[in-house]
């Protein structure tokens, strides 16, 4: 049976101070985000973003990280990593990885070891 968006959080929540890989495939782009997780926060609709990719629900996912991209490793840019969830069709849980794919993209989160 497939996990709701609700146990995704309880997952993510459950995985609070680890290290956690999260992987976005977006079109031909491939991103890595390693982030210390301190909390999860879920956002409802925003018209406050300067661009329509993050309006409405998202998860985010605030603590310490590095973005990963072409073989370069920088700093998050903020103390979080957001997950928009718009046109979201699957979530899934394991004991160690979580998958959400929405309109956009498909994120696997992996607790590092």
């Amino acid at each position: 049976m497939p996990a709701s968006i609700a146990d995704v959080t309880e997952w993510l929540e459950s995985q609070t101070d680890k290290e956690l890989v999260v992987t976005k495939h977006e079109d031909h782009d491939l991103d890595e985000v390693r982030i210390r997780l301190e909390r999860v926060e879920r956002k409802g609709e925003r018209s406050d973003s300067p661009d329509d990719y993050t309006n409405g629900a998202s998860l985010l996912l605030r603590g310490n990280g590095t973005v990963v991209t072409e073989g370069r490793e920088e700093p998050l840019p903020s103390d979080a990593f957001e997950i928009p969830l718009e046109g979201l069709s699957l979530t899934e849980t394991a004991d160690d990885a979580a998958l959400l794919v929405t309109e956009r993209a498909r994120y696997s989160i992996k607790v590092r070891n």
